[in-house]
């Protein structure tokens, strides 16, 4: 017997593989598509940071001439949807992994190349061969090449013909006017689960009465979609909704038709371990500004790295490769040069991976987070694995740091490792750790060295400021290693070690 829900779209009551008809599989399209075409690796260097200024996905979906392998003296035909969106996130997606890697640690030189001339501006002559701030390693490759995601995120908007219920990455910008909601099906980064989950959602919103919400103000209630998965085979999905003038009753309904067609209908397909419902009028809500509604299963989901289970809540972070994440978390420790006396502060610690995966090797770990459910996760992670030498403070890096700091008498070691966001470390957290003699050694891990986090490598090495409060001795750079963590787009994660 079938059911019919408001919309007209009929699907059997709690029957798990129903519905496969209704869901165009992520691998549908066909990767006939996709053009091979081949660019100069200097013509991909030119679009990197400390090359020039313009946008490297201008530069990527720039239609291609000249003889070779997909040009044959003449000018390639204009790129496909498919083939922009993957120029605008992963613009490497068409050259080998090798010379990936190069293109990478090009990149990464010009970094450190401006760290020096910064370095020397400011007085401090640190520049080795090269022009250099400090050795730079090999790039350490990721064990995963494609599909490594562990986390997705998938807008909501207009799609190029012209649907405002596509579910997709965007090509373009909204400051430009020229933003189009592309399907992901051909990205190479973003595993099938993630693919197969969005489809299913947008063929869910597509038979809702309920509009998308492209703009705030101008109503409507559908928007982005978080797909996580582990290596335990665990999915979490995470659906934001903007509730507008919709009434408690209204929500309800709206919930109550997400959660059967996930568990009972064409949706039943994607074996959700999680599905959440985040009622939202803000662009990006944290838990304690917009609850996370857990509507079908378990509150969380699980993934092991260097042998240790660790718990994810739907906005903990997490490192996005998790392969690539242990080769990361090793090498901390043996650049830390960790010990048994050895304290370990990690700032901005997420679920408390980094620490806990190096806790046996240390007297104790202090780690802080401002995600509260994150440090529910770090404190249960470090319980369940029988890992007692911790301590988790859930708050601003500014606010918990200076104040741990300010009365610190330990005689031990410290080795701080910072992992912030793309914004940087708050100049507070800066000084902080400027200002407590104790930390010798401090990691610096950045996504992207070139941006705010240059201005705390800045911080960090200039010479003492009372005017600034900068009162304790300077860091300087020692070594420096890149790891791909992000295989066709042209970020990676570097390792900083700052010693004094």
């Amino acid at each position: 017997m079938k059911r019919m829900c408001p919309t007209g779209w009929p699907w059997p009551r709690c029957a798990a593989g129903s519905g496969a008809a209704a869901l165009r599989p992520a691998v549908a399209l066909s990767w006939a598509l996709m053009l091979r075409q081949r660019r100069p690796l200097s013509a991909v260097l030119s679009g990197l940071p400390g090359w020039d200024r313009s946008p490297p996905a201008q530069k990527a979906a720039a239609p291609g001439k000249g003889k070779g392998k997909g040009g044959e003296g003449r000018g390639m035909p204009r790129s496909s949807w498919d083939e922009r969106l993957a120029d605008a996130v992963t613009p490497l997606w068409r050259f080998p992994y090798q010379e990936q890697l190069q293109v990478k640690y090009e990149s990464q030189k010009k970094i450190l190349q401006t760290l020096a001339s910064c370095l020397e501006e400011l007085g401090i002559g640190t520049q080795q061969p090269g022009g250099l701030c400090c050795p730079l390693q090999p790039i350490v490759p990721s064990p995963v090449i494609n599909g490594y995601r562990n986390k997705s995120t998938f807008s909501v908007n207009r799609g190029p013909d012209g649907n405002p219920k596509t579910v997709g990455l965007y090509v373009g910008t909204g400051k430009a006017r020229n933003l189009v909601c592309v399907k992901a099906n051909h990205m190479e980064n973003i595993p099938l689960k993630h693919k197969q989950v969005a489809q299913c959602y947008e063929d869910f919103i597509r038979h809702s009465p309920l509009d998308s919400c492209l703009l705030f103000h101008k109503g409507g209630h559908w928007r982005e979609l978080v797909v996580r998965t582990t290596s335990y085979g665990h999915t979490m999905s995470i659906i934001t909704f903007h509730p507008q003038d919709l009434g408690q009753e209204a929500l309800a309904t709206q919930k109550s038709l997400l959660k059967e067609f996930f568990t009972c209908g064409p949706g039943a397909v994607c074996a959700l371990t999680s599905l959440y419902f985040q009622e939202s009028t803000m662009t990006r809500c944290s838990h304690e500004q917009a609850p996370f509604q857990l509507l079908h299963g378990e509150p969380h989901i699980f993934e092991e790295v260097l042998g240790l289970k660790f718990r994810i809540s739907p906005d903990a972070f997490f490192q996005v490769n998790t392969a690539g994440a242990e080769a990361l978390y090793q090498a901390v420790g043996e650049l830390g040069q960790v010990g048994e006396d050895t304290i370990l502060l990690d700032i901005c610690c997420g679920t408390g991976a980094i620490g806990l995966s190096l806790a046996r090797q240390v007297s104790k770990i202090i780690g802080i987070e401002v995600v509260e459910k994150a440090i529910e996760d770090a404190r249960w992670n470090a319980a369940f694995n029988g890992i007692s030498n911790c301590e988790f403070h859930s708050g601003k890096a500014e606010a918990v740091l200076p104040q741990l700091l300010a009365s610190w008498e330990d005689a031990r070691p410290v080795v701080a490792v910072v992992n912030p966001s793309r914004a940087g470390l708050h100049y507070r957290v800066v000084r902080a750790i400027r200002n407590c003699k104790s930390i010798r050694r401090l990691l610096y891990i950045s996504c992207k060295p070139e941006g705010e986090a240059m201005r705390n490598f800045t911080e960090l090495c200039c010479p003492p400021d009372p005017g600034k409060k900068l009162l304790g001795d300077p860091f300087t750079p020692t070594l420096a290693i890149p790891f791909d963590m992000f295989p066709h787009t042209v970020h990676c994660e570097l390792v900083l070690l700052l010693t004094r």
